[in-house]
């Protein structure tokens, strides 16, 4: 999910926005206090009840939390990718001593956002997990389309931020920035398309930065366009984490009609004294769950808050048809490169050969 600086996007007046629109959103919890979330199976159900049939979920609140899209090794086998992210960058930092987690790497790290990686990462068991079938059943289910390809992104950790009673001192330093934002340019997305189509036919991959860039310009033409988190730890309200303004995808326009029209922004902040921050809430998780939002509505994070370390890995699936066709060739030849340059044979799957776009170079797959 990516950020940009730009604190400019909200001078303009909120007066004319309704926001009492957005108090009809009150979000379902469970029994044990996570956000509502629906296994696979549910997209099966023909219930007229929001809270029992996921696409009216969806439909309703713009965001979706599925269960069980990983399994308890898939999370683990990935939270130590990221230790091992962490280590290698900032040897004095030991997954299992938090009095060295002060040595949060720095460099090429978006410190104030928890990510311990500006570039993308291509490890083992991140590439599994964006081959995972279930993952990519999710993104089809409500997008409505099998043909499909993913996209190659970061994680984040939050460190925990307060004692916990055995000897761990409450660390605020280490808390992240709370953010709420848009990964795209709004009047861009709105317009008629163009703007969008230039910037991503231009991608051709020879700098990792560009499979981040490709996230953020969606449009409206091309249908639903859905971005996700994998959780990787059972994350409660306080861990901090996934937030979401619910319901916004149904007042978008109405919204943005209020707004001065601003096209060079690659995406949209929202600062917290503006009035809409306040209605984005948290979405709690168990491990392995993952939450999928239409690309439309603004979402981030909300500080770290209770002594339980947060991790997640970002990760968006979208159609095929909205790559040019030299772009798909030129981001094959680097994906499918990168993949047979891995230090262990990678279990490509036929699926996985669709998602990362590299079917056409025949690479060997498991199945």
């Amino acid at each position: 999910m990516s950020k940009n600086n730009n604190n400019n996007n909200n001078n303009n007046n909120n007066n004319n926005f309704d926001f009492n629109l957005l108090k009809d959103y009150s979000i379902p919890l469970d029994g044990e206090g996570y956000s509502l979330s629906f296994s696979l199976e549910d997209f099966n159900s023909t219930s007229n009840e929001i809270n029992r049939n996921p696409r009216l979920f969806f439909k309703h609140f713009g965001f979706l939390v599925v269960r069980d899209v990983l399994t308890p090794a898939d999370a683990d086998n990935t939270v130590s990718e990221i230790f091992d992210i962490i280590e290698k960058k900032s040897p004095a930092f030991k997954r299992n001593d938090r009095s060295t987690w002060d040595h949060f790497p720095t460099e090429e790290s978006i410190v104030q956002y928890g990510s311990p990686s500006r570039p993308p990462i291509f490890t083992r068991q991140f590439l599994m997990n964006r081959q995972n079938p279930k993952v990519a059943q999710v993104f089809a289910e409500l997008i409505g389309n099998n043909d499909l390809m993913v996209n190659n992104d970061r994680c984040c950790f939050f460190r925990p931020t307060q004692a916990n009673g055995s000897g761990l001192i409450a660390k605020p330093e280490w808390s992240t920035k709370s953010n709420v934002h848009l990964d795209m340019n709004p009047f861009n997305w709105m317009g008629d398309g163009s703007a969008c189509r230039n910037e991503l036919a231009a991608l051709r991959y020879g700098k990792l930065g560009e499979f981040i860039q490709e996230n953020n310009q969606p449009s409206c033409h091309d249908g639903v366009q859905l971005q996700g988190v994998l959780n990787l730890l059972d994350n409660h309200e306080l861990d901090g984490g996934y937030c979401v303004v619910p319901g916004f995808n149904h007042h978008f326009r109405e919204y943005f009609k209020t707004k001065k029209p601003e096209f060079t922004a690659v995406s949209w902040n929202w600062q917290i004294k503006d009035p809409l921050f306040k209605f984005a809430k948290r979405i709690s998780m168990r491990k392995g769950s993952m939450v999928v939002w239409d690309q439309t509505m603004p979402h981030g994070s909300i500080n770290n808050q209770s002594c339980n370390p947060r991790m997640a890995q970002f990760i968006k699936i979208f159609p095929t048809s909205t790559v040019s066709e030299e772009r798909y060739k030129s981001r094959a030849d680097i994906v499918s490169t990168i993949i047979q340059s891995m230090p262990e044979p990678f279990p490509l799957t036929k699926l996985g050969a669709n998602l990362f776009g590299i079917k056409e170079k025949n690479l060997p797959t498991i199945d």
